[in-house]
């Protein structure tokens, strides 16, 4: 033994040597000072044991009482005796290897125990908890003697913790493989086993050669096919059947009944862990195609609210930790020096966005389409009202300026696209794309020469038409020469006025929020007499609150809508288009009509927004429309809409 200091390890070999678990105190100390005095030299932390061994030796043993590593098997003061639990786990350790050898030695149980040694040296174990935790938990580093209690009176099963579980169903295994080995079993269960399940013959046979004489194929089939979980169940239950009805057993018949359980256990815990792999699979590739669905861009709190077409939640189907390393390994893993599959982005407020590589691009598409009318109405209003005061700014003249003035009201109102367009990854995904045989013709078209176009080139917006649109705008007058130049004259913009403007301008502030007060007043009063106008305000705030969690702080309620409604309404003809969404709309207005007397603030949730709208998208004239979850969530966004302007 080499040289150590662990007193655990020297109370083990001290109990080895003297071939019992019970250690006299005083002879141990004895022998630790001896020992310290032989080994000072290489080990200078023994030298403590030199003088007073005795109390040192107690005082360890108290921890390892404590550790239940040691329990006092006579602690008078006279004769101090402990029992180390520790040999009897290197013993039985040792006994299994001998039985993993020769597979008839029998299962040693808690009768094996000398009469002296209490129950407290091992700790009792329900089956089928300890065959679950430890092939759950194969690393376990516990160091303990357990005792398997096992179903229908079986005798008890002693195990060290320091073997593997896996041990204990080889040995079960082999013990099995034994018996059936025999000519009389073999021909007799295979016979039973085909019986049970006609038209299967050869597999059944192909089962039972692999059993008796291909272990490693066996085993593997035990916890990796699902096929052959039903057949050794079958097994297992045919034999049960048969060696339980027999009054005196053998010992060798008990052993192949404990074999029998230790397999059922293992064969229960790998099918159960098959089916839940089977579906944390399947719900993985659900979340897949989710992050594929608009609106594309995704926050983590969103991801973990994503459920299946079944409307089950997947966050269950697979653990959260089983999602932050999926998520951990999508956006951080590179296959041949290629950008990950899900990228992250950080908008202005500093909340995170995931959002799938391949769906960058259209996201562009979808968002410049979206940002257009609203960007080019500000800036029509902005060049109106600039001309009617018979300004000039600078934007009107300088394509540098406009730029400037569409990025900044991109970034205002449209900050997911703002951020997009300045990320680090576009121009990498773009080429990535590009690359590819079935690239669409938008993606080819957003960049020239490896650069994003200009704003005015995304949004379709051209400064000088948006100043055309503007001038039509303006009264008759404005158009008229000699007309136009006297009102210049009198209504433009003069250095004296300025103050005046500003002074008015205040007073126009102070007046409407005068006015904003008294409408408040008036409000809160007519709440008081009339309980019908509070009950609409309260489901008024309740659907602004659902709104928030519907849609994304970078957009609106109307462009979300416009967006789903692209997606379930693939009507050609214009017309057409339009009576298929009034008639949707119709539907879920006469809905509301419905459930609005009924319906109280305080259940107008997100969640209930959602059964309201899955349980109409169930009628008979929804499912004729295909795309039933953007259908279903348009129907979520539109009854927000409704109960959000009750008049």
């Amino acid at each position: 033994m080499a040289t150590t200091t662990n007193i655990q390890v020297l109370l083990k070999y001290y109990a080895t040597r003297q071939n019992s678990a019970i250690v006299n105190v005083a002879d141990f100390s004895e022998y630790m000072r001896r020992y310290a005095q032989h080994h000072v030299e290489e080990q200078p932390d023994l030298i403590q044991y030199l003088s007073n061994s005795l109390s040192l030796v107690k005082a360890e043993i108290a921890k390892l009482e404590e550790a239940k590593q040691v329990i006092w098997h006579s602690p008078e003061t006279d004769k101090q005796e402990i029992i180390v639990i520790a040999y009897f786990i290197e013993k039985f350790a040792t006994r299994y290897q001998e039985i993993k050898k020769n597979p008839v030695i029998p299962y040693p149980s808690h009768l094996y125990l000398p009469k002296n040694i209490p129950a407290e040296v091992y700790k009792k174990e329900n089956a089928d908890t300890f065959f679950a935790e430890c092939l759950g938990n194969p690393e376990n580093t516990e160091k303990s003697l357990f005792c398997i209690q096992l179903p229908r009176g079986l005798p008890t099963i002693l195990f060290p913790s320091t073997l593997p579980i896996t041990i204990l169903l080889e040995i079960a295994y082999a013990k099995l493989r034994i018996k059936l080995a025999k000519e009389e079993f073999h021909e007799y269960f295979l016979k039973k086993l085909k019986i049970a399940n006609p038209g299967k013959e050869i597999s059944v046979k192909n089962f039972f050669t692999a059993l008796t004489q291909k272990p490693e194929l066996a085993m593997s089939s035990m916890k990796d096919s699902t096929e052959s979980f039903y057949q050794w169940n079958q097994l297992c239950f045919f034999i049960k059947q048969d060696f339980e009805n027999i009054k005196d057993l053998t010992q060798e018949d008990l052993a192949l009944l404990q074999s029998v359980a230790i397999i059922e256990y293992c064969t229960s815990y790998y099918r159960t862990k098959s089916q839940q792999d089977l579906q944390r699979t399947t719900a993985f590739k659900n979340l897949e195609l989710v992050l594929n669905k608009p609106p594309y861009y995704f926050t983590r709190a969103t991801i973990d609210l994503f459920t299946d077409s079944r409307g089950i939640p997947l966050l269950g189907q697979y653990s959260e930790s089983d999602l932050n390393d999926y998520l951990h390994k999508i956006t951080t893993e590179s296959i041949e020096n290629k950008l990950p599959q899900l990228l992250t982005f950080k908008a202005p407020n500093n909340t995170r966005y995931y959002i799938s590589k391949q769906k960058v691009f259209p996201l562009i598409v979808r968002l410049c389409s979206d940002a257009r009318e609203t960007v080019k109405n500000i800036v029509t209003k902005d060049y109106f009202a600039s001309l009617k005061r018979f300004e000039s700014v600078a934007e009107m003249k300088s394509n540098e300026k406009f730029e400037e003035k569409l990025a900044n009201l991109v970034e205002k109102h449209s900050p997911i696209l703002h951020t997009l367009l300045n990320s680090s990854f576009l121009s990498s995904v773009y080429f990535e794309i590009r690359a590819q045989a079935d690239t669409s013709p938008e993606v080819l078209q957003l960049f020239h020469d490896g650069k994003i176009p200009s704003y005015s080139e995304l949004l379709m917006i051209s400064k000088d038409e948006i100043l055309t649109d503007a001038k039509i705008m303006l009264p008759m007058w404005y158009t008229m020469p000699v007309v136009s130049w006297i009102l210049a004259f009198f209504l433009g913009p003069k250095k004296s006025k300025t103050k005046i403007k500003k002074s008015s301008s205040n007073k126009t502030t102070a007046l409407e929020e005068q006015k904003k007060a008294r409408e408040e007043e008036i409000l809160t009063a007519a709440e008081k007499r009339d309980p019908a106008i509070s009950r609409k305000m309260e489901l008024k705030q309740a659907a602004m609150e659902a709104e928030k969690f519907f849609v994304p702080s970078s957009s609106t309620l109307e462009r979300e809508l416009a967006s789903y409604e692209q997606v379930w309404n693939k009507m050609i003809n214009k017309q057409s288009r339009e009576n298929l969404t009034e008639d949707v709309n119709s539907l879920i207005r006469d809905y509301i009509r419905k459930i609005i007397k009924t319906l109280k603030a305080s259940n107008f949730t997100p969640e209930r927004i959602k059964n309201l709208a899955e349980v109409l998208v169930k009628t008979p004239g929804m499912q004729k429309i295909k795309d039933q979850p953007e259908l279903c969530m348009y129907i979520q966004l539109y009854m927000v809409k409704l109960i959000k302007n009750i008049p």
